[in-house]
């Protein structure tokens, strides 16, 4: 089975799930404005419901399915 990824594009929201020990996939150029790397950490619940919570959101199991 494929890991699904899940890009992040803020540098601090990126180390905040770091800390939180969520899995580093790998980095990459943004493509759209090259001076800009691009995170990728494996998608997960957990993930999405703390990056939920580091931007003052709630998140709804499924929804993004």
């Amino acid at each position: 089975m494929e890991k699904r990824l899940k890009n992040i594009y803020k540098k601090q929201l990126f180390l905040d799930l770091i800390q939180l020990g969520h899995d580093f996939h790998h980095s990459m150029r943004n493509k759209n404005n090259p001076k800009y790397q691009v995170y990728v950490m494996v998608d997960t619940p957990k993930l999405r419901d703390d990056m939920a919570k580091l931007s003052g959101h709630t998140y709804k199991v499924g929804y993004y399915e």
